[in-house]
């Protein structure tokens, strides 16, 4: 790795607030309002399904998976075969296919709103530091075509729109959480509940969790892809810079990486509200971080 003119190794971390500072509607409260113009079908389902109001979009990819499948199944759309027909289609198949076009909805309508995102106004007004490697969590251009860091510097972990990647996005959490969210959420006690077609979810409810785990976004699936580029730039750094990080449990397993490959890294933070302060230490009583500072942004 490259020795910086200023004699500190580092890493600088990009997230979506430092696109917010520079007036890019790249929010996902500016998502929710391009769905209610340019899409209003797709916004009434996530309505109907997710109840997705109010506060909702505030963890826009978290919540992606609170899909309520009874409804989903209750209300998939019938298809009604000829009366010679042997095999009508089962609710089960009715409702993946009711809950894979949502899907495709969804990841179809953010990557047409991430394209119209325009930074041809912004104009640089932060210092970024010098660093060996930028993580960018966003999906726009904003360190190449506003900064000029070569892009052999940056890693768009999420991928980068105007490349044509595919864009990745939503929630954490693991078929087994899911499953866990539904016992709850049903009052089942013991996990073989879960599986059991006579308890109170169904085997179509079970299925569909199933499929409403596969959109997470995977993080260790992006950290393993790019650890030949991540690894020498973590191991080689002393310090790590946030700026517009939003620390949301989404991505955690990101940082948690960074942190127990290079235990050494002195953290430095930025906050823009004070609630935000209250997240970042969370995280780092989470994964025992004592040595970090924060910086207002």
């Amino acid at each position: 790795m490259d020795v910086l003119m200023d004699g500190t190794a580092r890493i600088v971390i990009i997230g979506n607030g430092f696109d917010l500072h520079y007036n890019i509607a790249s929010s996902y409260r500016h998502y929710k309002e391009w769905l209610t113009i340019v899409h209003p079908e797709l916004w009434q389902k996530l309505e109907r399904y997710i109840n997705a109001n109010g506060e909702w979009w505030n963890d826009f990819e978290r919540n992606l998976a609170e899909f309520d499948i009874r409804k989903i199944i209750k209300e998939s759309p019938r298809y009604y075969p000829s009366r010679n027909s042997r095999f009508p289609p089962s609710p089960l198949f009715l409702a993946n296919q009711f809950f894979e076009k949502i899907r495709k909805e969804i990841t179809d309508s953010f990557v047409e709103w991430i394209k119209t995102l325009s930074i041809n106004d912004v104009i640089k007004n932060v210092e970024l530091p010098e660093a060996l490697l930028y993580i960018s969590f966003n999906y726009t251009n904003t360190l190449e075509q506003i900064y000029g860091i070569p892009k052999d510097r940056i890693l768009y972990i999420h991928g980068n729109a105007s490349r044509g990647d595919k864009l990745i996005f939503g929630h954490s959490k693991s078929y087994y959480e899911i499953e866990s969210d539904y016992m709850r959420k049903y009052g089942l006690r013991e996990i073989e509940d879960f599986y059991d077609n006579s308890s109170v979810i169904s085997n179509e409810e079970y299925q569909l969790a199933l499929k409403v785990s596969s959109l997470d976004k995977f993080p260790y699936t992006q950290i393993v892809g790019y650890s030949g580029i991540l690894l020498p730039a973590v191991k080689s750094s002393s310090e790590v810079v946030c700026f517009g990080f939003s620390f949301s449990e989404v991505d955690f397993q990101y940082l948690e990486w960074i942190a127990a490959k290079n235990p050494d890294l002195l953290w430095k933070v930025s906050w823009h509200l004070p609630t935000d302060i209250s997240k970042v230490k969370t995280f780092f009583r989470q994964v025992d971080i004592t040595n970090y500072t924060l910086f207002q942004f």
